[in-house]
């Protein structure tokens, strides 16, 4: 069993920072970063330390996810004592224990998380996995500790959309542009390989970074608004960078579930200025308003491709979006996959016939 480390001194540092009932607890809007060239970014760099940390936190988090917490906790500990330095893999440790029935553990983990500075306020202002602790009576102050360190750490977490250009030469009225959302806690750098599949296409293809910063270098989008998303997609294509370089009458987003639910969103409220979108299993908090979708033709017409696995629950979504587009006059495709919610196994091989039924 660990021990916390330090000595906290909850209660002054609450009246510090002025926790109360009126405390402001909404997620914060951080600025993004502009975008760059993939030939101009330059990584940052991973100690060693935290790059195993990582790799024991990945293994807690999947054995987590299968029931499996005396395994889970291992992983857990093992992050911890691999770099002390990195907060979260305590915090899943808290939650690890109040998901086993473990509450007075999970306690003795979260503070340790908070003795080591954590500071992922978008995570624990909604974590169901908390358990009993979201309903102890200093968590509101807890929370708001949580999000003064996020303010201040945030910003430098914050992600930098990353282009990737065509090796074609430039149509005159410049490329079409694919905008690449990921899904909740990813990270946009998982989809670089995908940026250079789709420049292939002949796409100026961009990774975004969720509007969200949360532990490390991973990101969420807006769980209540997609306009934040809109905002910054926008701030994105009309940027110095791409200008003279893209078509804007030709700007298209790819989604995978929290991304792919913002892509549709997006594209639904904003024909006018996304000309479609591929969405994988789209899924996340706002779910139910793909359900209720209103295609306003007067405002444009998108071309939608809905992908999802055969496992998933998301035939009843295509069928309502099947028909709201074919009463809007828009162009509407549907594919299935065996499995669940991934990417199809033969993706590269679907990529080359959607991106056509994007530019017809």
């Amino acid at each position: 069993m660990f021990r916390i480390r330090h000595l906290y001194l909850w209660g002054w540092f609450a009246l510090a920072i002025g926790c109360g009932p009126t405390a402001d607890l909404s997620i914060p809007r951080l600025p993004p970063r502009p975008v760059v060239w993939l030939n101009n970014w330059h990584p940052a760099k991973v100690s060693a330390t935290r790059s195993e940390a990582d790799q024991y936190l990945q293994k807690g988090d999947a054995l987590k996810g299968m029931g499996m917490y005396d395994a889970a906790k291992e992983q857990y500990l093992a992050a911890s004592n691999a770099d002390p330095e990195f907060a979260f893999p305590m915090y899943q440790l808290a939650c690890n224990y109040e998901l086993a029935g473990q509450h007075d553990d999970a306690v003795l983990a979260f503070r340790e998380a908070m003795a080591r500075g954590f500071d992922d306020f978008p995570t624990a202002a909604t974590d169901e996995e908390l358990g009993r602790i979201r309903r102890r009576s200093d968590f509101q102050n807890d929370l708001q500790i949580i999000r003064t360190r996020y303010l201040i750490a945030a910003r430098k977490h914050v992600g930098q959309p990353i282009a990737v250009r065509p090796e074609t030469d430039k149509p005159p009225a410049g490329w079409p542009v694919i905008l690449m959302l990921h899904g909740y806690g990813d990270t946009h750098l998982n989809y670089l390989d995908e940026a250079e599949l789709w420049a292939r296409q002949g796409f100026v293809a961009i990774v975004v970074p969720g509007s969200v910063p949360t532990h490390g270098d991973t990101f969420q989008w807006s769980l209540d608004s997609f306009e934040t998303t809109h905002g910054d997609l926008q701030a994105i294509v009309h940027s110095q960078l791409l200008d003279g370089v893209v078509d804007l009458s030709k700007i298209y987003l790819l989604g995978f579930s929290q991304g792919a639910l913002h892509a549709m969103l997006v594209t639904e409220a904003h024909p006018d200025k996304y000309a479609g979108v591929v969405a994988l299993s789209p899924g996340g908090n706002m779910i139910q308003q793909l359900a209720r979708p209103s295609l306003d033709s007067t405002k444009g017409a998108a071309r939608i491709v809905f992908i999802h696995g055969e496992e998933e629950p998301h035939a009843p979504l295509v069928n309502i979006w099947a028909r709201e587009c074919g009463n809007a006059k828009w162009m509407f495709e549907s594919q299935t996959h065996p499995g669940g919610h991934h990417f199809p196994d033969d993706w590269e091989l679907r990529v080359p016939a959607i991106a056509t039924f994007l530019l017809k």
